[in-house]
């Protein structure tokens, strides 16, 4: 008998496990006692005494186990268990992912993929509210993962470490070959979507802490950091090729007294600029005369709007020529910044 279209059974739930957590048998029975169609089970190299447990839960009808031989980080779990959707479960319209500790609650899950079914095509995020019973821990690093996501992507995500989101099937084939095989792998995704004018819609959930998500294994620094290691990467390339651009516009005006002439002889620093931010900074793998077209689109724009913001100062303020540039130009990199990642370096391109 086929399912409805917009029935939970066409939902399936996947379940990265480091091991086998006690929280996870019950929410299984939760899951199947709610209607969900299948439950794709990913042990991401539990210890061996774990392995039995694991064992006998894919013995429940409708679990499927995927087993990797060592521990390969969560976004590479999530890649399996979505290439395993792809290939082996036909009919299902959507994918749900939890997490395995039990900080997701049924009803949930049950309430993201009722969002997803209600809004065909769109992806669905369950947000969390962290209060003041919140760990400090949890709440530094979601803190300072929102801010700087919001810095990079232009998007406001109320809850970017969020493990529980819903997709629907369609949308799996693109989101698998992104690159990341631990936590930042989430935030590729989320980039991504945020990208392509995509950003997920959000249901809040209930936040739960076990022993104080003592057990997590999200380090809010040291992740944090790998997330958004690219932005430092960025500062570095910018600040050597805006040492360049300032010592050539020095030259030139100094020398000319031209404000156009001295910023358009200061933008030859950019093929460098173009050079570092492709290898070094996004570590871009896509054509390169379609990044330089982008690229250099994006300098003509952004070299028109500082001559006439420079023009502007000088004329209404009187500013010194070099301080005006100065300013003018740190305030447009967080502006090229955000477009470098969505339009020139786009995520998908890169390696």
């Amino acid at each position: 008998m086929e399912k409805p279209s917009d029935s939970i059974s066409t939902i399936a739930v996947l379940i990265p496990a480091r091991r086998n957590e006690p929280a996870l048998a019950p929410l299984i029975v939760a899951l199947f006692d709610a209607g969900f169609g299948a439950i794709v089970l990913v042990d991401d190299g539990s210890p061996s005494e774990d392995r039995g447990a694991l064992d006998e839960l894919s013995r429940r009808e409708r679990v499927h186990l995927l087993r990797h031989a060592a521990n390969l980080g969560k976004g590479r779990a999530l890649k399996t268990g979505f290439n395993y959707f792809l290939n082996s479960l036909g009919g299902f319209t959507g994918l749900v992912t939890a997490d395995a500790d039990g900080q997701h609650a049924a009803n949930d899950i049950v309430r993201v993929a009722q969002m997803l079914l209600a809004s065909p095509g769109c992806a669905v995020l369950g947000c969390r509210n962290f209060g003041t019973g919140t760990p400090f821990r949890s709440r530094f690093g979601n803190a300072l993962t929102r801010m700087v996501f919001h810095f990079v992507s232009g998007c406001k995500v109320s809850d970017t470490q969020s493990g529980l989101r819903a997709f629907p099937a369609s949308l799996l084939k693109e989101i698998v070959v992104l690159p990341g095989e631990r936590y930042e792998y989430e935030m590729t995704v989320l980039a991504y979507l945020c990208g392509h004018g995509r950003q997920p819609l959000e249901t809040p959930i209930s936040t739960i802490y076990i022993d104080r998500n003592r057990g997590s294994a999200f380090n809010p620094v040291r992740d944090s950091m790998r997330i958004y290691f690219v932005l430092l990467r960025y500062c570095t390339a910018s600040l050597l090729s805006a040492a360049l651009d300032f010592a050539v516009f020095g030259v030139v005006y100094t020398l000319t007294h031209g404000l156009l002439l001295s910023i358009a002889a200061g933008r030859l620093s950019s093929l460098a600029n173009f050079t570092l931010n492709r290898s070094f900074v996004f570590r871009c793998g896509g054509r390169v005369g379609m990044a330089l077209a982008r690229y250099y689109l994006l300098a003509v724009l952004v070299a028109m709007v500082s001559y006439g913001c420079i023009r502007e100062i000088l004329t209404y303020w009187g500013w010194n020529v070099y301080l005006a540039k100065l300013v003018v130009e740190s305030l447009l990199s967080v502006v090229t910044f955000s477009i470098q990642t969505l339009f020139v370096f786009p995520v998908q391109e890169r390696e």
